[in-house]
């Protein structure tokens, strides 16, 4: 249903810590795949094969590596990912009522925090509705199209 974009991260222990907590959303049929986009390394190229995860290897910035994970999607929602802040207990929630309700809109997944300190998690986006320039890096993505925003 969904296809996680992260990109890759010379933060290997983050990068781990956030492909963990897609385990179980993986097991339960909502995560479709995780593609990882960056730049090669031998740390991220070990922990992609372990996984089970695709890599996409790219040099660019987060708008071109978001991107290009979303066009080797299959899912047929997008949700992008990088390697901190860590998706914590309860993301699912959110985003599966967001599926739900019949999604419709892209929606920014907001961190727990106070009222003035949420950071964005990413952008979870039809694949189809993916913009034809790319979107940018999240918060460009999210401004573009209007992303409702859902905290947890």
């Amino acid at each position: 249903m969904i296809s996680v974009v992260l990109l890759a991260s010379e933060d290997l222990p983050g990068l781990a810590a956030q492909m963990a907590m897609l385990v179980p959303a993986a097991v339960d049929g909502l995560v479709k795949e995780v593609i990882v986009v960056g730049q090669s390394a031998p740390g991220v190229e070990a922990l992609v094969e372990d996984s089970g995860a695709r890599l996409v290897s790219l040099e660019g910035d987060a708008a071109a590596c978001f991107a290009a994970g979303a066009a080797a999607a299959r899912g047929d929602w997008v949700l992008t990912l990088r390697a901190a802040p860590a998706l914590r207990e309860g993301w699912r929630e959110p985003v599966e009522k967001h599926l739900a309700g019949g999604g419709g809109t892209a929606a920014a997944l907001a961190a727990p925090g106070g009222l003035f300190a949420r950071p964005l998690h990413g952008v979870l986006v039809r694949r189809l509705d993916w913009p034809a320039s790319g979107g940018g890096d999240e918060r460009a993505l999210a401004k573009v199209l209007k992303a409702r925003r859902l905290a947890y």
